[in-house]
This record gives structure tokens, sequence and C-alpha cells, in this order.
């Protein structure tokens, strides 16, 4: 195997310690192993960086444990090193006895020999960007939990207000549940007041949706849920706030993506936070379908090729493609979706989206490394240039 750097050192990183190797030396002789260990505080991780850069180190190659590699990153990167992260599941040590300063050297070795790819890492402000909608993500989750615990208090005491109300969190269906919460006595000139005048249900069907064995305990787990549920929305609308301001300098791409059949604003908002303006990372658009986990799979044995699955992939980057890709199929006129639904026909309707979702990363990936905008074409458009052109 080709050397392909002299100066390298490879860290094994926990929370409170890090261990690094580092391996000097010409590619044609045994290089000088030295092994340190560091903290992990700031003044720590600068020390560990001048102890680095006094022994001219080019390359520094790190394993993505959980979120500690993150500031060891940001701080080290400071030196001007050449940073390399990867992937845990790629750097498997040879199994056998195991401590952390075998694991630094075996992962020193790989670096010296470039025996691993890099992550991609985006810049700082499409990082916070990304902890950003992923935060957005989590809280959405965590207000749908909410929501779906208030309907269980309400199924099991025999209430049935979401018979006649399909949304409960919000105008009739919100002071109808502050009506039980309080033990006011429901009546029909009560519910009344609180009914809005599209509303269907007449006040006596509500009244008798109402009329549940809900008991003082339940009201109190309905109060907290929805005192949790109002904390979550303004925790939401605050960060959803924050979200703009990260994308205005991201605006002229943010609007172009949405150029794309089915992509919408949010997913637009996702594929900035988890692409970036920049593809050059990647060397073709093959590798971010691969890296977003759209690519089809590969599996050839004894000159057979046989079903594989997709790799798992960005699973936020997946989940909006796969997204945008089943908003396309309500297209009126689109040649994705004329694409979609003759694929359809040969592979089925499950293996049809993932190839219309790797359709969608390619064309983005068009657009980015070119700094183009998206034009679709129908069926009969394409047939029509086609004439034209001969």
């Amino acid at each position: 195997m080709d050397v392909i750097t002299n100066k390298c050192c490879g860290i094994d990183v926990h929370q409170k310690k890090i261990t690094i190797t580092t391996l000097i030396g010409d590619p044609a002789e045994k290089p000088k192993k030295l092994t340190q260990t560091f903290g992990t505080t700031t003044p720590d991780l600068k020390i560990c960086g001048q102890w680095l850069a006094d022994q001219a180190i080019e390359m520094v190659l790190m394993e993505s444990t959980g979120q500690y590699w993150r500031p060891v990153w940001q701080i080290l990167e400071t030196f001007g090193f050449k940073m390399i992260l990867c992937n845990p599941r790629i750097i498997k040590n040879i199994p056998g006895k195991k401590t952390d300063q075998l694991d630094s050297e075996w992962i020193a070795e790989l670096a010296r020999f470039g025996l691993v790819a890099a992550s991609f890492i985006p810049p700082r402000p499409i990082q916070e960007l990304r902890e950003s909608t992923r935060t957005h993500k989590s809280l959405t989750q965590a207000g749908t939990q909410i929501k779906n615990q208030i309907h269980n208090i309400l199924q099991r005491s025999n209430t049935k207000l979401t018979s006649f109300i399909s949304d409960i969190f919000q105008g009739s269906g919100l002071k109808l549940l502050n009506l039980l919460i309080n033990g006011e006595v429901i009546t029909t000139e009560s519910v009344s007041k609180c009914m809005h005048p599209r509303l269907q249900a007449s006040p006596q069907e509500l009244v008798a949706a109402l009329d549940g064995s809900l008991s003082a305990n339940d009201r109190v787990l309905l109060d907290i849920q929805l005192d949790l549920l109002k904390h979550n929305q303004l925790a939401i609308a605050r960060l959803e706030a924050s979200i703009e301001e990260q994308l205005e300098p991201f605006q002229e791409l943010y609007l172009r993506l949405q150029e794309i059949p089915g992509v919408s604003q949010h997913i637009a908002t996702i594929i900035i936070a988890e692409v970036g303006p920049d593809v050059s990372p990647f060397p073709d658009a093959a590798h971010l379908a691969s890296w977003a986990g759209v690519c089809p799979g590969n599996y050839e044995s004894a000159g057979i090729s046989k079903s594989s699955h997709v790799r798992s992939g960005n699973v936020y980057l997946k989940t909006a493609l796969v997204t945008a890709a089943l908003g396309v199929k309500k297209q009126t006129d689109s040649g994705l979706k004329d694409f979609f639904f003759r694929l359809r026909t040969k592979m089925g309707a499950q293996k049809a989206l993932v190839a219309l979702a790797h359709k969608l990363i390619r064309i983005i990936y068009a657009m980015l490394s070119n700094n183009c905008s998206f034009r679709d074409y129908n069926r009969d458009q394409q047939m029509q240039y086609l004439l034209a052109s001969n």
C-alpha cells in the first residue's frame, strides 16, 4: 500500500479524554510512533493542538463518536490541519485486544495509507441551520406525542369530542376542552358559546359527546398536556423565526429549489440544511445520491445480480426527498410525474418512488453544481423538443 502522508495522527475520542497517536516518517521507513492522552476541556484541546503543530502534523483522522468529536474538530481545525472524520462503522479495529491506544494507532495507520473516505462536514453556518431544522423535527414529533396523549385521555374516558371536531387543539375544540378541564357543567348553552358558526355538529350532539367519565385526575392530566403543548408550539414558532434568519444568505437558492415539483418551502430548507449550497465535496451526483440513501443497491454474486436494499444514508435528507417524490405524484402536468408512473408499471410503486427520489437528488446536484434553475418537461413537450432537434 502507498503512503499518502508522512505526518499524521489518529484520535480515539471519548467524553472525558482523547487518546492520540502520531506517525511520522518517510514512506520507505518505519514511522516513529508517539502516543499521548489529553483532556477534552477547551484549554486541554488547545494544548493538544499545539502539541500536534509542534510535530508539524499534516493530517488528523478521528471517528464520529456521538457529539464528542465536534468540539475536538472545531478547536483542532483552527491549527490548519487537514481534518478527516469517518464513520465508526468503517473504522473497525482488528478483533482481539482493545485499548484506547490500540484504537488510536489503528486510526493513525488508516490515515497514513488513506484507507478511509472522509465524511461530509458542511461549513459552520450550514451546521447551525442543520441543528435548527433537526431540532424543529424533534419538537414537531414531541408535539404529536402530546396530542396523542390528550386523545388517549379523552378516549379512555369515553369523551367523543373528536367524532365531531377534527382539530380539537384550536378554535371551538380548544374552548370545549377548557370546559372539561375547568369542571364546568356541560349544557347546551355553555357549549353553544364555544361553537364556531361553521361547525356542522349541533349543540345537542356535542353535549352528548362531552358526557363521558372524565375523572378529576384526568382533568389534571389534560391541563398538564395542554400546557406542554402550548410551550411546544411557542418553541416551534421561535425556532421557525430563527430558521428564517439563518436562511437569509441562501434566499436565491431557497427559491430556486422550490421550482422543482414536489419541493415545498420546508423541503427546500431541509435540502439546504443537509447538503448546503456547495456540492463540490461530492465527486458526482451518484456519490450524493449514495450519501442521501436513495442510490439503487448493487448485489452481485457468481455473475448473478440479486435484489438488494438501498442504504440508510442521511435519514433527514432521504425523508425529505421521498416526501417530495410523493408530492410529484399530485402534479397535474410534469415530466417527473410521467417518469414515476412509467416506472411504476415496471417495478411497483415503492421502487418507483425511490427511483423518483434518486432522480430528484440528481437534479438538485445539477442545479447546485451548475448554478442553474429547473425547467420541467412533460412527455408531449419532450417529444416536440426531440422532433425540433431532428
